[in-house]
């Protein structure tokens, strides 16, 4: 007796579009601009069917460097509502601020247990010699793996959503994993590192809290502490990002500590990261950092920049309290910074 022919049922993937170069085109002028149809850009990428069941939401349609917070809360919000409805998420979106919605969404949807893959490309798909298609596949790829993270797909690696960072605007590598290895390598196959998250049982939360008005600023030879102060004035909190470990001005004209203790006792928090794309705030070690810490000021360790930033909008749409936002910022939630033991 023949066996009967069994069905073999495709992984649903959703595919959000939100415009950037990967779906870009040039216009008249030759300028890149976002696609009116990007979705017809990417259903012309067949492999795409063959690995998932592909559906297409557009989110938005826009340069990332247009990108603010409400964007990121668009994409979680879409996310959650159809998290059982997919087996994995794809994100394509502009370079730019790829790191700022990586990690916005990291602390945003939390307690995953399939994966969120955000992708891109530097040349767009229409293009000779891009770079979308190949990341597109390898996403989709990750999408149906057993990871359960966000993350981003760029070139050959998977980098936790906490822990990317663009350094080239050339390269076809253009992001890094900071202070930490990559999750994974694509090659012909897909090898994640032990420090990666699998599926499991979990029950994914939302937690989309977030205070936008939050500055970033990096010191620099000459800065004014008067800079800081009109900060102070129009912002929930800042992030400051120092030299070295952590290390900030404090002679004579160019002295910021006094309106960072100002800025403090108005309960706005002040966090200070480091320039360096390696390494970690050590505040201690100086007297240049030792100095902002003894004002109130928060160190983010070995966080990124960008993580820094969103995850201060993150923790003070959660809490206004000086002790806590401080707890809160030296505790990791999904892997964006090494607690000091």
């Amino acid at each position: 007796m023949l066996e009967q022919n069994k069905t073999i049922t495709k992984p649903k993937v959703l595919l959000l579009t939100t415009g950037g170069t990967i779906t870009m085109l040039k216009n008249t002028n030759g300028a890149l601009q976002p696609c009116e149809d990007a979705a017809s850009l990417i259903k012309a990428i067949p492999e795409l069917s063959s690995l998932a069941e592909i559906e297409i939401l557009p989110i938005v349609n826009i340069d990332s460097s247009n990108f603010t917070p409400s964007e990121w809360l668009k994409i979680a919000k879409a996310i959650f509502q159809r998290m059982k409805d997919f087996d994995g998420f794809v994100v394509a979106h502009g370079t730019d601020t790829m790191c700022y919605t990586s990690a916005a969404l990291s602390f945003m949807l939390q307690e995953l247990n399939k994966p969120i893959v955000i992708t891109g490309a530097q040349v767009p798909l229409e293009e000779i010699g891009s770079d979308g298609r190949s990341n597109l596949i390898n996403a989709v790829r990750v999408a149906i793996s057993n990871l359960a993270e966000v993350v981003i797909v760029f070139g050959s690696q998977i980098i936790r959503g906490t822990r990317a960072k663009k350094v080239s605007a050339f390269d076809m590598q253009a992001f890094v994993s900071v202070n930490e290895n990559p999750l994974g390598t694509i090659g012909l196959s897909i090898k994640y590192d032990d420090s990666a998250h699998f599926r499991s049982k979990k029950k994914p939360l939302l937690r989309a809290f977030l205070k936008d008005d939050i500055a970033m600023i990096p010191v620099y030879p000459g800065i004014k502490p008067q800079i800081i102060d009109y900060l102070a004035q129009s912002h929930s909190g800042i992030v400051i990002e120092g030299y070295g470990a952590g290390n900030l001005p404090t002679d004579d004209n160019i002295n910021i500590i006094p309106a960072i203790k100002s800025a403090i006792e108005r309960n706005v928090p002040v966090v200070v990261c480091t320039q360096c794309i390696l390494g970690s705030t050590e505040m201690e070690l100086y007297q240049v950092g030792r100095a902002a810490l003894d004002v109130g000021a928060i160190p983010a360790m070995d966080m990124t920049p960008e993580t820094t930033m969103v995850k201060l909008m993150w923790v003070l749409g959660q809490t206004d309290d000086l002790q806590s936002i401080d707890s809160m910022m030296q505790k990791s939630f999904v892997g964006e910074l090494h607690e000091v033991k």
